[in-house]
């Protein structure tokens, strides 16, 4: 088990202010050793979420501080290295192009042969609007 795998593991243990703290240090850190306990983290959906959490709590603690668009970066970097690797895209399937004529502009503006469907009853009642009184005096 590597040291990243360790501390990912002593994570699931802690209480949530702890973990807080813990992951507001490894945030500031930004280096290799934080890379790796973020991969490890990702690997555990549980401590996954519970990181986000502290994330987003962290997101609110410093909105507003002198410094919040520093570490709005360095949280953003973070949640992208939490998420989970996408999928290979599916293969793109192309289409022939049929040759297709436009129609007149005439048939654009026709009215719809469609007959309107009815609306629903409403349960709310009718607003109606009336002038204001005019005061005179």
């Amino acid at each position: 088990m590597t040291k990243a795998q360790r501390i990912a593991a002593a994570w699931a243990n802690l209480p949530a202010p702890e973990l807080a703290d813990q992951v507001r240090l490894l945030v500031k850190a930004r280096d290799a050793a934080s890379r790796g306990v973020w991969s490890a983290v990702r690997e555990d959906p549980v401590i996954a979420a519970r990181v986000r959490g502290a994330l987003a709590g962290l997101k609110a603690e410093y909105r507003g501080h002198r410094d919040e668009a520093m570490w709005l970066v360095w949280i953003a970097h973070v949640q992208q290295q939490l998420a989970v690797p996408a999928t290979a895209p599916a293969p793109v399937v192309e289409t022939p192009v049929e040759d297709v004529t436009p129609e007149p502009a005439a048939a654009e503006w026709a009215p719809s042969q469609e007959p309107a469907t009815p609306r629903p009853p409403s349960d709310a009642p009718a607003v109606l609007f009336q002038e204001p009184l005019s005061s005179s005096k």
